[in-house]
């Protein structure tokens, strides 16, 4: 286990800041600095995984990340983590759409209308919509226009989620909670999207789909 000193940062953490900022000759490290540090900070997690595939994925995340390092710098968020997990799931985002050759048209209008809907048909969808926006808008604002629109639309697409839990929507000191039911929500239709990959893969390939209860019965 890493020990903490007083300032309450990973004393490994802390050395790798104090040997950038002393390299760059800031006083503040930029964003791609942090990321580097957090991604650092995980090492002990990547050297766990079991398998060569896994540890690539994992560096994929930040790779991944790394694409939006300009924009997620704007985002200001003291949680480095939190804007790798956003700069990760926007760029999957733009990737499932391209692999299922989806032709979204997006635009200010459309955009518009579909928060129209969130608001009419799902108020907590839209509080949600709401309180991600304003953590994120130094991201969305700093985004070129077609990234900008992309990831409203991305954002409008997690928020009229109708599982969102309006318990803990509602709930005044559970600011972190919603926070990470964004994200929770945008990995869940993600992998359903994955799913639906492979499941018509399989269906192409005609392979058996072999499922938990094949393990079970065996």
């Amino acid at each position: 286990m890493v020990k903490y000193i007083h300032t309450g940062i990973p004393c490994v953490k802390l050395l790798v800041l104090y040997l950038f900022i002393e390299q760059m000759g800031r006083t503040i490290p930029s964003f791609r600095q942090l990321l580097e540090i957090e991604k650092l900070d995980w090492s002990i997690f990547k050297k766990q995984l079991p398998t060569k595939k896994d540890k690539q994925a994992f560096d994929m995340i930040f790779e991944n990340a790394r694409l939006y390092t300009a924009y997620l710098g704007n985002a200001v968020n003291p949680v480095v983590f939190e804007s790798v997990i956003m700069g990760s799931i926007f760029h999957n985002y733009k990737e499932l759409l391209l692999y299922n050759k989806e032709g979204i048209k997006v635009n200010e209008d459309s955009l518009k209308e579909e928060i129209e809907l969130l608001t009419e048909n799902n108020p907590e969808g839209k509080k949600l919509f709401d309180r991600t926006c304003k953590k994120w808008h130094g991201l969305i604002y700093s985004l070129h226009k077609d990234d900008r629109e992309l990831l409203l639309k991305m954002i409008i697409e997690i928020c009229s989620h109708k599982e969102c839990s309006s318990k803990i929507i509602n709930i005044e000191d559970s600011k972190s909670c919603i926070d990470y039911l964004f994200f929770l929500l945008a990995m869940i239709q993600q992998q359903q999207k994955i799913m639906d990959i492979l499941l018509n893969y399989e269906d192409v390939n005609n392979e058996k789909k072999i499922t938990l209860l094949d393990f079970i019965d065996g």
